[in-house]
């Protein structure tokens, strides 16, 4: 039996444990999760696991301290930016090897009419603003955020880490509808605004950002996603009728610009978007995506653009990109359309030892699969791989490449939730808070959705509805597996602990150059006697969320790694043979091994 069978064998037969449990639920036929009770008029609900069970994916985020919970500011006057949710980053902050999580937040909104200036004035009412959250390990966290620095009020969006002057630590970018923030961190998780000084200081509307290095100089610059030239003097009434008011469509308002700013190693940036093509672009962009899909040695980008064109921009060097998104094939989906395009990833789906790419999209809109064909050029092959059709009916935000047990083969999660609170009022069948989705991948690029009505046997967020947004995977609790943490808007976030691993692995921490924390977009090949999986440390992806950048590669069977190699950014390569399984290994910035440490057996919980 394969490991990507033994991963299905495992996940159906925990499910088939709640068969009694669950008997009177609805048999679900078509691919989709089942609708269930009514959810509470909140978005949330409280539908519980059956009794007796024990999910493999469970909701960990009180019992680890995390008490935060999102607000959109919200009255009834339906301004688009109160759809979007907020991100969490997942990133070692104080150096100490475990990742903290540091969620941002939207915030309160002014009574009456306001500017954009108001906004910062309002602050956050009950709960505050940013919240970072310490890791203490075993999966217990610490509320930090009084003394982080980071309390300004902004409404946030997007956040992004990365050590913009390779001191060692990661510092933190915040994307705001409104003025953006850059923070840097003093190494212990204390942050100090530096946006004006660095010249990264922008009133639009910004979704997110991220650190990578398309010139390869050793430093890390910084890509900003900006979506919708919206004033708040252009707001206006939408809806089916005057009874029913809904949020306006983005076709409403014309798209912005997106921004690279190039890093001067000074502790300034320098805005080079005309110099690197992207004067024009103005397509309404949700997220972005650093990895080198065409393997030529220096990251390429792809960003997602909401009801306009993609953007696949080859990297030329020096901070150069050419748009080759319809002669790539990633511009529209295989019938030619533009679509919402809220949250993407890149990773290996099929084990072909290129980077494919995942777009998640509105309801009515499938999910799109981009399989790499090589030579530069992509397919739509939703349909074929089963990635696309269970989407059809809920709205997708946030994604992330997973490989949920370890078997060496990446699996999808997508949050789903709606953008109007009311839509049930015109649209009887939808919902506005949604199941999440899981998609199990077979070890060759074909995926099923995990079985709607047995979901509890995996995850409550497979089964209860939230407004699903962002998605970030880190290993919080460091037993060699990648956990998942999910925002959701105007709700408290999932935390997902992973006890469905089972496989071997192995850890690889990466160091970048000068001594800069992570080494963005280096691709390491694992060899043992079965296959080769190769990973790359993508930047960006996903929906307003950073993942950990540590390199978790579940390796199945395998009991013995036969080499590993690294390609580091600027093209230099190091071996490494008969590393050991089930064990965290950090590499300094050309292959020097720093540290080892040896993991518990595969499926023990620290």
């Amino acid at each position: 039996m394969t490991a990507a069978r033994r991963t299905r064998a495992r996940i159906l037969g925990a499910a088939a444990l709640l068969l009694v449990a669950c008997s009177g639920e609805r048999d679900s036929r078509d691919g989709q999760p089942p609708a269930g009770p009514a959810p509470r008029s909140s978005g949330e609900s409280d539908d519980a696991t059956p009794a007796g069970a024990t999910p493999l994916l469970p909701d960990v985020a009180a019992l680890a301290g995390i008490d935060f919970r999102h607000q959109h500011g919200g009255s009834g006057k339906k301004y688009l930016f109160e759809t979007m949710g907020s991100g969490v980053a997942c990133s070692d902050l104080d150096g100490d090897g475990l990742p903290e999580l540091l969620f941002v937040q939207s915030g309160s909104l002014p009574p009456g009419e306001f500017e954009a200036a108001d906004i910062e004035a309002a602050g956050h009412s009950g709960g505050g603003g940013h919240r970072l959250y310490r890791n203490l390990g075993q999966l217990r966290f610490e509320d930090v955020s009084d003394a982080a620095g980071l309390g300004q009020p902004a409404y946030a969006m997007g956040v992004a880490c990365g050590d913009i002057d390779s001191d060692g630590d990661r510092d933190v970018f915040v994307a705001c509808y409104g003025r953006d923030r850059l923070y840097t961190n003093d190494g212990s998780a204390h942050f100090t605004e530096v946006t004006a000084r660095a010249g990264v200081e922008d009133p639009r509307w910004t979704m997110t950002g991220l650190f990578f290095d398309p010139d390869l100089d050793g430093d890390l610059d910084l890509y900003t996603v900006s979506y919708l030239d919206m004033p708040l003097g252009s707001h206006r009434y939408c809806g089916p009728s005057r009874e029913i008011r809904t949020y306006c469509h983005v076709d409403s308002w014309a798209g912005a610009d997106d921004r690279l700013y190039l890093n001067q190693g000074d502790g300034s940036f320098r805005d080079a978007s005309a110099q690197a093509g992207l004067a024009g672009s103005a397509g309404k962009g949700l997220a972005a995506v650093a990895g080198d899909y065409d393997d030529d040695g220096d990251p390429d980008l792809f960003v997602a653009n909401d009801s306009a064109p993609n953007l696949m921009l080859r990297n030329e060097g020096g901070g150069r990109f050419v748009n080759v998104g319809a002669m790539s094939g990633t511009d529209l989906n295989g019938e030619g359309r533009t679509e919402a395009c809220m949250g993407a990833d890149m990773g290996d789906l099929d084990g072909d030892g290129d980077l494919d790419m995942y777009v998640v999209n509105f309801e009515q809109e499938t999910n799109t699969l981009y399989r790499n064909d090589g030579g530069g050029f992509f397919t739509d092959v939703s349909v074929l791989s089963g990635a696309g059709a269970p989407s059809l009916r809920a709205l997708g935000f946030g994604t992330a490449f997973i490989d949920i047990e370890n078997d060496g083969d990446l699996d999808i999660w997508v949050a789903n939730g709606h953008i109007m609170d009311n839509v049930a009022e015109y649209e009887p069948s939808v919902t506005f808070a949604q199941a999440d989705h899981l998609y199990l991948n077979d070890g060759r690029g074909r995926f099923a959705l995990a079985p709607g009505q047995l979901s509890p046997a995996l995850s409550p967020a497979l089964s209860r509805r939230r407004v699903g947004r962002g998605v970030a995977r880190a290993d919080l609790d460091r037993d060699g597996d990648d956990d998942l943490v999910i925002t959701n808007s105007d709700q408290p976030p999932w935390i997902l602990r992973n006890d469905l691993a089972r496989g071997h692995r192995v850890v690889l921490r990466l160091q970048g150059p000068d001594g800069r924390a992570d080494a963005e977009n280096a691709r390491v090949w694992v060899h043992t006697a079965e296959r080769v999986l190769m990973r790359e440390a993508v930047a960006g992806g996903t929906y307003l969320c950073q993942h950990d950048g540590d390199l978790v590669l579940g390796l199945g069977p395998a009991e013995r790694i036969e080499r590993v190699v690294i390609r580091w950014p600027g093209g230099g390569t190091s071996t490494h043979n008969d590393l050991a399984v089930d064990s965290r290994h950090s590499f300094a910035f050309g292959g020097r091994l720093l540290h080892s440490e040896a993991l518990g057996p595969p499926g023990e919980q620290p």
